[in-house]
């Protein structure tokens, strides 16, 4: 079966002008900060969470290079946003890596995978779930409550 992305509404989009992403992730959590589309004069920055955490790649391909993604629909492509790969093949993968050393283990792979179409980058993320926390404070405190949650998490 052929993966299907479908569009989430987590209520934010990242700016189409540039969101600064910033990742933060370790084994057991991550979170990116960054700068959502809002309306003019409207300061606010974007924390998404993503609960039970397994895998994340994040950068390439940039804003010309998307419809190259092997899951990208060329007629259709992506905006902005969040997406969800259903069926998609990331679980499988992990599953068959961890089968090398552990041939009898049962799957414990149900994470989903997300995308997040970002202005010249795509972040990519196995994980039981996303939220997203919309603030009305700068970059560098939500910066620095995400590396705060994250070294929380870590204890």
């Amino acid at each position: 079966m052929k993966p299907q992305v479908v569009v989430l509404d987590l209520g934010v989009i990242p700016s189409p002008s540039g969101s600064g992403e910033l990742l933060l992730a370790d084994e057991r959590s991550c979170r990116l900060v960054f700068v959502p589309s809002t309306e003019a004069g409207t300061p606010r920055v974007a924390m998404a969470t993503f609960a039970g955490f397994a895998q994340v790649v994040f950068g390439y391909p940039n804003d010309e290079a998307l419809p190259g993604h092997p899951l990208c629909d060329l007629a259709d492509g992506w905006d902005y946003g969040f997406y969800e790969v259903q069926g998609s093949p990331w679980p499988g993968r992990l599953e068959a890596q961890n089968r090398v050393r552990f041939p009898d283990a049962t799957s414990s792979w149900r994470q989903r995978h997300f995308l997040l179409v970002c202005h010249e980058d795509l972040v990519e993320v196995l994980a039981d779930d996303v939220t997203v926390e919309v603030f009305d404070q700068s970059f560098e405190e939500v910066a620095l409550n995400a590396l705060r949650l994250k070294m929380r998490d870590s204890v």
